[in-house]
């Protein structure tokens, strides 16, 4: 039990979206800096800075990984706890398990307003890499839901095409984030390690929760044209510093300096 905690004690989950340690690290300064820059009306400008920052952060946790760095590791739920999520929250969750150097596991939590148990996503890394894979993840629900309302305007489709829609917009930003690793395939073997497990993480994963069980399940029927309508627009999407409205008490994750 932390000897600091009191009524007045921030949760683990607010004191590391506050934590403003990293401020001088050059690789996050950098990072930063790129997502300012891919918020360029210029659309090649956006693309390459969003691009490089993501190669940033894969150097970054490679190097680490390869020279077996001793790193601290912690746990955060992210989204909000429901009794059912819809399907585009897996996708999404898989998107930052897959990218972001995260590890994502559904644990039961409470949900008020049911006043029921049900589950919500919990994520594991470093700080750092949480505060970018809770900063992606916000970013792109924001995205989803500016987006469904442009499309569904004069549409008046259900909750599910919005889900076929969200999922779209989910893997085509996937694709298009496994063509850039595609692209820099030539510098030698340093890419295909964005794939390997972190060992350190995953002792710490392991630690926590030593049984887990993985279920798949798939879409019994979808609107492939709401499907590739959002795709279209996820191989658009960039990531960029600064997201003006966040349905939470959470300050930005990644801020200007």
């Amino acid at each position: 039990i932390d000897a600091a905690a009191s009524a007045n004690y921030a949760p683990l989950q607010d004191r590391l979206l506050r934590d403003t340690s990293n401020a001088h690290d050059r690789r996050m300064l950098r990072v930063k800096k790129l997502l300012a820059l891919a918020e360029s009306k210029n659309r090649f400008e956006a693309e390459a800075a969003m691009t490089k920052a993501h190669e940033l952060i894969a150097r970054h946790n490679i190097e680490l990984n390869r020279h077996e760095v001793r790193r601290q590791f912690l746990s955060i739920f992210i989204g909000s706890p429901a009794l059912r999520h819809p399907r585009e929250d897996y996708h999404l969750a898989n998107l930052l398990q897959d990218f972001y150097f995260v590890r994502g596991i559904w644990v039961t939590a409470y949900v008020i307003e049911k006043q029921k148990m049900g589950r919500v996503l919990e994520i594991s890394g470093t700080a750092q890499n949480l505060k970018i894979a809770d900063y992606v993840h916000h970013f792109i629900r924001a995205f989803i839901a500016a987006q469904w309302l442009k499309y569904n305007r004069d549409k008046g489709l259900n909750r599910y095409r919005k889900t076929d829609f969200a999922v779209g917009i989910i893997e085509g930003f996937r694709n298009k984030l496994e063509l850039s690793v595609v692209k820099r395939q030539t510098k030698k073997d340093f890419f295909p390690l964005i794939q390997k497990a972190d060992p350190q993480l995953q002792k710490y994963f392991k630690f926590k929760y030593p049984h887990t069980t993985s279920v798949k399940k798939s879409a019994s029927r979808q609107d492939t044209r709401v499907l590739n309508a959002g795709k279209k627009l996820g191989k658009k999407l960039v990531i960029a510093r600064g997201i003006n409205e966040r349905k939470t008490c959470q300050p930005r994750l990644i801020t200007g300096t």
